[in-house]
């Protein structure tokens, strides 16, 4: 538990120091220059990150809280075929990879109306699912995650804008899911895959990291 306070504690330092100072250097934009940008309430952009990997944002700021609450929802979707190039894959394979991610919540802006420093809350679904074909066998996993979560996060910018974001799932990610396997004789098993040993920083995000890069345009 110590170990999960401090890791989320750096990250929170990294997103409020690092961006802040990082963006406006090399981008040359003075931030305090953002007084001047109008308020665009509308925000599109495309998040690259864990869990939800590659996928669309969309923020809308409301009137409520002097204009501070904004309604958000990151949405992925990845199937095998996007991910696979034709010739890496067999012409009668039915090999399937599905990933689905859906986050639904609230930010809300700290000091300025829908700019700067935000925390959020949201609750988000996961779905995996995968139909892996083997010369003897077919095997099948299914895997439904839910979760509530608490967000950090920075919008830079005006028309265009940057987006850092940390955050920590209550529910993480289990280390141990079902793989369902039917063989050509009609048999079938069903056996546990576990991946408690996993150490290193990818043990991670299954003790309830989250972290994504946003870039968009705001209306």
């Amino acid at each position: 538990m110590k170990n999960k306070f401090w890791i989320f504690a750096v990250l929170i330092g990294i997103l409020l120091f690092f961006p802040t100072t990082g963006f406006a250097q090399n981008t040359g934009i003075d931030l305090d220059e953002e007084d001047s940008f109008k308020l665009r309430p509308v925000r599109i952009g495309v998040k690259i990150g864990f869990p939800n990997l590659i996928g669309g944002n969309l923020e809308y700021v409301t009137p409520l809280l002097g204009k501070k609450l904004a309604l958000n929802a990151d949405y992925s979707m990845l199937k095998s075929d996007w991910l696979l190039k034709s010739q890496d894959m067999e012409e009668d394979t039915e090999d399937q990879i599905n990933y689905t991610y859906l986050d639904l919540g609230f930010n809300y802006y700290f000091f300025k109306p829908g700019k700067g420093l935000y925390a959020g809350i949201s609750y988000s679904t996961i779905k995996a699912e995968s139909t892996l074909e083997y010369m003897d066998s077919v095997e099948f996993i299914e895997e439904k995650h839910n979760s509530f979560n608490v967000k950090l996060g920075a919008k830079l910018g005006g028309l265009f804008y940057f987006r850092p974001e940390v955050g920590y799932s209550f529910n993480p990610l289990p280390k141990k899911y079902d793989v369902l396997t039917i063989y050509n004789d009609g048999t079938q098993e069903t056996r546990t895959d576990d991946w408690s040993e996993l150490e290193g920083p990818a043990d991670l995000l299954f003790q309830g990291l989250m972290a994504n890069i946003g870039i968009g345009f705001a209306f």
